[in-house]
């Protein structure tokens, strides 16, 4: 054990008013989101078993997963910022709209924290690397900043694998939006100063330590990564399912009907798209088309934009649900059809799972070709310039992904090396010397 785990004893020249004693306190501002907030809950974990107090901001639906990771929650105020209108933002394909949104919710959301942290007393802010509002609260208070990056850090060069097609496709979506964003941030600059407001790239925003729960290995080169980036790999545990964490993070156990589909004798292929990048009735009816007939269980993971009613019957080997518990799924998974986020992604690879990947965005298909390139993912790019898949592909694809073991012996491969950095534990370390570091004399 590192020196780094030992920093739960008393602590000496706290924050003024704070009796000598108390642990140290960090607060994380979340975006409320299930691929921001899941992440980050191991790590949050982690803290709190070394003493650390850690307070939580979100939305009202990851209240209870973010008090099973021993953590204090408080909740944005209703309206601010939710779920549904991060998932509506980024359905529209404009990241622009996304920002747009971010700096709309600063302007309620920092003066919000700025009482807040007045009564916690912070010793530390972590953020989203996209929780504008946290940082900008942190800066404009003077304190100590922790960022925590939920996927890889793009740049141009990145952009350069789409095709014409896709870049047209791309800007016609974007395009509309920049006059709303351009508003939205002199707004945020001209109530609380340029000296608080990242500038451009705004987002991700990086901290006094950035924090990249992903491998090292899958990071594009990139020159705005510096010495306080730290890549400490996936916060995913697979390995022991006894472990505190994975017993307190793991997600809900499987209905009957869920579990009696995904126990049988036949492969199980996951059809989900994520929360925020949700599939289209289209997508999901194709799905219906390419796997009726393959000796597979399948599960489809509409999301909540999708009314189920709507896509028809499903064939007999298909079980659709607007969510379902992934973790518990993957378990039992020989392929999954995904776009491609990073966390759904890193969570296929712990279980050894090849991957099918249906980027909606860029970032998506970059991690789609990387896993590509490593022999555990075929990638099927056609949403990225608002082309269906053809279901013959889709099928071909799945049934490649099935038949070949050496797919499955890559995805394995893959999930031990990346999961060689220690997660949840290194960023823990990192986090403590940050706070030792920076320890109010």
């Amino acid at each position: 054990m590192s020196d780094a785990q030992h920093d739960d004893g008393p602590a000496t020249g706290d924050a003024p008013g704070r009796s000598a004693g108390v642990s140290r306190r960090v607060v994380m501002t979340g975006m409320p989101a299930s691929g921001h907030v899941n992440p980050s809950l191991p790590l949050v974990r982690e803290l709190v078993g070394r003493g650390v107090d850690v307070t939580y901001y979100s939305t009202g639906e990851f209240a209870h997963a973010v008090e099973r990771a021993g953590a204090k929650f408080r909740a944005y105020p209703e309206g601010a910022i939710g779920s549904r209108d991060i998932a509506a933002a980024t359905q529209s394909g404009s990241s622009v709209r996304v920002v747009a949104k971010v700096l709309e919710a600063t302007m309620s959301l920092v003066p919000f924290l700025r009482e807040e942290f007045a009564r916690e007393r912070p010793d530390a802010v972590a953020y989203d690397s996209n929780a504008l509002w946290g940082r900008v609260t942190a800066a404009g208070l003077g304190l100590p900043t922790i960022s925590f990056m939920t996927t890889m850090l793009l740049g141009p060069a990145d952009f350069r694998g789409l095709t014409a097609r896709e870049w047209a496709y791309t800007l016609r979506l974007m395009l509309p939006d920049f006059p709303r964003a351009v508003r939205a941030r002199r707004r945020v600059l001209g109530r609380f100063g340029r000296e608080v407001v990242p500038s451009t790239p705004m987002l991700p925003m990086f901290g006094d330590l950035t924090l990249f729960p992903i491998p090292r290995e899958i990071q594009p080169s990139n020159s705005r990564l510096d010495e306080s980036c730290h890549f400490v790999g996936p916060t995913v545990d697979p390995v022991d399912p006894v472990s505190p964490v994975n017993n307190a993070l793991r997600d809900t156990e499987l209905d009957a009907e869920l579990s009696a589909h995904v126990d049988g004798a036949d492969p199980v292929v996951l059809v989900s798209l994520g929360t925020l990048h949700a599939g289209t009735g289209e997508f999901f009816r194709t799905c219906f088309t390419a796997l009726a007939d393959l000796p597979a269980r399948v599960v489809l993971a509409v999301g909540h934009s999708t009314d189920p009613a709507r896509l028809g019957r499903p064939p007999a080997n298909t079980l659709v649900r607007t969510t379902v518990p992934q973790l518990e799924i993957l378990r039992r998974t020989a392929a999954f059809v995904t776009h491609g986020g990073m966390n759904s992604a890193l969570e296929a690879l712990a279980y050894g799972v090849p991957l099918v990947v249906v980027p909606q965005q860029v970032e998506q298909l970059v991690i789609g070709r990387t896993i590509a390139e490593r022999g555990a993912a075929v990638v099927l790019r056609q949403h990225l310039s608002r082309r269906p898949v053809p279901a013959g592909e889709l099928r071909a694809a799945v049934e490649r992904t099935l038949s070949e073991p050496s797919a499955r012996d890559r995805a394995l491969a893959l999930g031990a090396a990346f999961g060689s950095g220690a997660g949840a534990v290194a960023g823990a370390e990192l986090v403590q010397e940050f706070l030792r570091r920076n320890r109010p004399h």
